[in-house]
């Protein structure tokens, strides 16, 4: 596999363990430890994904993050941090990253998240998405993003395309949080957060009040499912 991953943490043992592991799965790496060196590196070359930590002296992890989504660059990007507290992690999702590794962390478990984001973001579009699905008043176009709620358009992230797609394929069925968080992040690293924090930010965007869900209720102990009457 002859994909680029740019690498960027201003601890250099850690960066040699990284970069060890990913080039045993055949990757070339990047190595960089600062934020300035990374967004040079970001101008200079293509890269397929990054994998970034937040705590930096300067221009810190979210900072480059907005500068590479600002910038409308669309590789997959996994934070890296020591923080534990699920605001930080909130906040790093919401502004546009894929994936959150907490610092210590199993170097192979990273390469897995690694190989399963390269392989969505290079796979061909399936046709699912290049169809779009309507429900009750809600009619997602998985291929641009885009919500259609009573014809007003909500633009979502890639993450929150795949779980509302997931959801609108199967009206009125039950998905574990497991079962949809496989389906959405591509490997069975299952991570409760994930689901939890990316729920939260859809329900914001469709529902009238994210307390009472008339759309996306939760099954307790189990999962979600899409309820209502189809379109």
């Amino acid at each position: 596999m002859d994909k680029h991953i740019l690498v960027v943490d201003n601890e250099p043992e850690l960066l040699d363990l990284v970069e060890f592991h990913l080039i045993q799965s055949n990757l070339r790496v990047t190595t960089v430890d600062s934020g300035l060196a990374a967004l040079k590196r970001l101008d200079e070359t293509s890269f397929d994904l990054v994998i970034l930590d937040i705590m930096m002296d300067g221009l810190d992890g979210f900072a480059v993050l907005e500068r590479i989504r600002g910038n409308a660059m669309e590789m997959p990007v996994i934070l890296l941090s020591a923080k534990h507290e699920l605001d930080s992690k909130i906040f790093g999702l919401g502004i546009g990253a894929d994936d959150y590794v907490t610092k210590p962390f199993s170097p192979s478990e990273l390469v897995a998240r690694v190989l399963a984001h390269l392989r969505r973001a290079n796979k061909t579009v399936p046709i699912e998405k290049m169809i779009s699905y309507s429900y009750r008043n809600l009619t997602l176009d998985p291929a641009g993003q885009i919500l259609y709620k009573e014809n007003q358009a909500i633009s979502l992230s890639a993450t929150e395309t795949k779980i509302l797609l997931a959801l609108m394929k199967r009206p009125n069925q039950t998905i574990a949080k497991i079962q949809l968080f496989e389906e959405v992040w591509g490997h069975t690293n299952y991570d409760e957060n994930s689901i939890n924090v990316y729920m939260n930010f859809l329900r914001k965007k469709i529902e009238e009040d994210p307390r009472q869900p008339r759309y996306i209720q939760t099954v307790w102990g189990v999962g979600y499912l899409l309820v209502g009457d189809p379109v």
